[in-house]
């Protein structure tokens, strides 16, 4: 399904979505951004922005609930093991196969589209997470919105 082509457009992803600074008002106006995209999407979605372990923003649009929170705290787990995008993840779990007895822990991690790196001054600090789409779809709104508001931060 996946190639070699679309995970490095994953990996030039992760570069290019990083932040020189990022706060608690950058957070919130983020997480805050992804709710209101998510109110576009044919599905609603829930957002957690999680800071230095602390999740900073939360927000469950209506239709949303535990089996979202559930699948945030895998991704989230996922983006904190590989700091990468819970969809590299995936994608490098089919392009290499399971090389890590993490990998093939689905109860723990989750190998889809929804968790990205928070990335700040070259450090990698949490992650922002979205849930509620068909899994790709979660990565783009997530990831569309990241330009977009790194775009507006500067």
């Amino acid at each position: 399904m996946y190639t070699q082509e679309f995970l490095e457009k994953l990996k030039q992803q992760e570069q290019d979505l990083r932040f020189a600074s990022f706060d608690l008002e950058d957070a919130y106006t983020l997480g805050t951004m992804l709710r209101d995209a998510g109110k576009k999407e044919p599905e609603p979605i829930a957002v957690r922005v999680v800071l230095d372990d602390l999740a900073v923003y939360q927000s469950f649009l209506p239709g949303t609930g535990l089996s979202n929170s559930q699948w945030m705290d895998r991704k989230y787990a996922t983006v904190c093991h590989s700091r990468h995008s819970s969809l590299r993840a995936a994608v490098e779990r089919e392009l290499d196969g399971i090389r890590e007895p993490w990998q093939s822990d689905e109860e723990q991690f989750a190998f889809c589209g929804g968790g990205f790196p928070l990335v700040i001054d070259g450090k990698f600090r949490g992650a922002v997470i979205v849930s509620g789409l068909p899994h790709l779809d979660d990565h783009r709104c997530l990831t569309d919105t990241l330009a977009e508001f790194i775009k507006n931060k500067k």
